[in-house]
């Protein structure tokens, strides 16, 4: 028998074990089974004791946030909605960790948002208002919208970082109901089976941009970042659950200098901190003042943990100011005026401010990073449309500064930072070999003919004998 031959067999035979039956988890998975990670010192590593640093995108399942794409605007949000909703981000996360399209993508952060959590009936003034949540829906929606997103992101490869419904309110204080609501949110999460188990792929960030943390007096205290967040991770570990815990600052998660005070301990020595940046940030780091060094000292003046932990930056985007505009800009979180920009939260140039925040990624070597919106990563439309994985801020070419958005920058960064994590001689092998074979699945599992539209699982043979299988999104 010769070679072709001989693996023409073996794929027919591996293919016949799967047969008809539904495509388990790792059949779906881009890059194989995902090894757990943990924090070690100051590095997350992996299973096998490789250092990771994490790079993505973050989202939230709401179809105003994901521009009406999966559906037209309702009055609320129901079981009814959700199979949209899972099929526009099954294409999302096949469009991220698209590598031979140059899409590089390894962590997602999900926003388990309150328009499924909270109670139709009850108006929230904004979302840091907690009053219309109800936990009889949040434990529905966790299972049938959030852990099925969460377990469709692993199977394409992608870690998961999960933060809790809505935003810190302006002011919280230890044991107050905001603190409480923490406690319950993540206590029913860190109890589920299915997130137990698979701990070491989820990791959990305890809340979004708290912005003044005082005692439960009301009072003001070094020691009230600890006191507020040490029971929320105590509750977790007291559910079972093992998984990295993402412990956040305040001042819009910039300021953890109290932390080096009175630091979280953890039963499980699992932790470590989700940070925000954004320009004008860390010392007024812009365009207009974006010295490398300055921004690497500001960092770790404000983050000082930066040298014994990772920290995963779980927002981060920028695109330089809109020559069309004029005065649509907004103010940022400390009521700066930030000129209107190409599309992002922050107005920032690549070739300064961007360079400058490259620096500090580089200099201290376990920083990961998701930015804010998958749009500022890839146009989603020309990929909902063609299936193309282009760069974001398409906008931005007719004025010359396509290259200056964060975009451009993360697709070339992104592929830059894996490879130099995950390119091995194993890899440049696979990467180099032939497909010998091709065989085509649908979402259930089901062999089919070649398609020629649809989300499908393919499955390849490669001339050196490994197995590739990945999921594709076909317009």
């Amino acid at each position: 028998m010769n070679r072709t031959n001989f693996f023409i067999s073996l794929a027919l035979a591996m293919f016949a074990m799967v047969g008809n039956a539904a495509a388990s988890q790792a059949d779906l998975q881009a890059d194989g089974n995902l090894p757990a990670l943990r924090v070690e010192g100051k590095n997350l590593v992996d299973a096998n004791g490789k250092t990771v640093v994490l790079h993505g995108v973050m989202d939230t399942p709401n179809r105003y946030f994901n521009g009406w794409r999966w559906q037209q605007w309702k009055a609320d949000y129901s079981e009814a909605d959700i199979q949209p909703c899972l099929e526009y981000f099954s294409k999302q996360f096949a469009a991220i960790t698209d590598k031979e399209q140059g899409a590089y993508c390894t962590v997602f952060r999900l926003h388990m948002d309150p328009c499924w959590t909270n109670d139709p009936s009850k108006k929230a003034e904004n979302e840091a208002d907690i009053s219309a949540f109800n936990m009889a829906r949040y434990r529905l929606y966790l299972q049938k919208l959030y852990i099925p997103l969460i377990k469709d992101a692993i199977a394409h490869g992608l870690y998961v970082i999960v933060r809790p419904p809505g935003v810190c309110p302006g002011d919280i204080s230890v044991g107050d109901k905001y603190n409480r609501y923490l406690k319950s949110i993540w206590k029913a999460f860190a109890a589920d089976e299915y997130i137990r188990q698979n701990s070491g792929l989820i990791s959990i960030e305890l809340a979004n941009e708290p912005v003044r943390v005082h005692l439960s007096d009301g009072s003001n205290s070094d020691k009230a970042l600890h006191d507020f967040f040490q029971p929320v991770v105590d509750e977790i570990r007291a559910q079972g659950f093992k998984g990295i815990i993402w412990v956040p600052g305040a001042g819009y998660q910039s300021q953890y200098q109290n932390y080096a005070k009175y630091p979280i301990t953890d039963s499980e020595d699992n932790f470590s901190y989700a940070v925000h940046v954004y320009s004008g940030w860390y010392g007024n780091m812009t365009d207009k003042n974006c010295n490398h060094d300055t921004f690497i000292r500001n960092f770790k003046s404000q983050v000082p943990m930066v040298e014994t932990k990772p920290i995963m930056v779980t927002e981060i985007d920028w695109s330089p100011e809109d020559p069309d505009k004029a005065n649509e800009g907004h103010y940022n979180e400390w009521g700066q005026w930030t000129q209107p920009n190409l599309g992002s939260w922050a107005t920032a140039s690549t070739s300064k401010w961007g360079l400058a925040w490259k620096a500090v990624h580089d200099h201290y070597g376990n920083i990961g990073m998701t930015l804010t919106h998958p749009q500022e990563y890839y146009d989603i439309d020309e990929y909902l449309k063609s299936g193309k994985v282009i760069p974001g801020f398409q906008n931005a070419k007719k004025h010359g500064l396509f290259e200056e958005c964060c975009g451009y920058a993360c697709m070339n960064w992104y592929k830059e930072w894996y490879l130099k994590q995950n390119t091995t001689g194993i890899k440049q092998l696979e990467i180099q070999a032939d497909v010998v074979s091709t065989l085509y699945y649908n979402i259930e599992g089901k062999e089919v003919e070649k398609p020629t539209a649809g989300v499908y699982i393919i499955k390849q043979l490669l001339s050196n004998g490994k197995m590739r299988s990945r999921k594709i999104f076909l317009k």
